[in-house]
């Protein structure tokens, strides 16, 4: 009887867990399958998610159409860069069209539910990644636009609205 008890426990046990795993894979797949999840890396510092990415300082001149990024719509963006910070391959008085990284698998709100990081006005640092794929792109959904610190390079910290999914 006690062995019984035991195998009722395992199937149950056994069933949770792909209960749970389809669950889980179900809520980061678009309705069609299509989407990619990412589990995106936090940043606690605009420099720690500088490391290893092309950094430039210049403004968003406009929208410059819309392409899909990992089976999401995404925003390409004009960007005409003042000072490039760090990194290579872009120079200063150059324009260059980024991808604004989009969310994905987040529950339907869309791709910029705090809105397009690139959507802004006036100067701004862009935090860049060279995707083979995408092209040059921000660097998370939520990590690669901010505001230039008060020497016109990378602020210490992230504006206290810094927006995290």
């Amino acid at each position: 009887m006690e062995s019984r008890g035991r195998s009722v426990v395992a199937a149950r046990s056994a069933a949770w867990v792909v209960a749970s795993v389809l669950a889980a894979a179900a809520a980061c797949t678009a309705d069609d399958g299509s989407q990619v999840c990412f589990d995106w890396a936090v940043h606690d510092t605009p420099a720690q998610a500088a490391q290893d990415a092309l950094v430039v300082r210049g403004a968003v001149t406009g929208a410059a159409g819309e392409g899909t990024a990992w089976g999401v719509r995404a925003t390409r963006w004009d960007v005409a860069v003042e000072e490039v910070l760090a990194g290579e391959g872009v120079e200063a008085g150059q324009q260059v069209t980024v991808l604004s990284s989009p969310e994905t698998c987040n529950g339907g709100r869309g791709p910029y539910p705090a809105g397009d990081p690139l959507d802004v006005d006036g100067e701004v640092i862009v935090i860049l990644h060279d995707d083979a794929e995408l092209g040059l792109r921000t660097v998370t959904p939520f990590d690669g636009v901010v505001a230039a610190g008060p020497d016109g390079g990378l602020p210490e910290r992230w504006p206290a609205d810094h927006y995290r999914p």
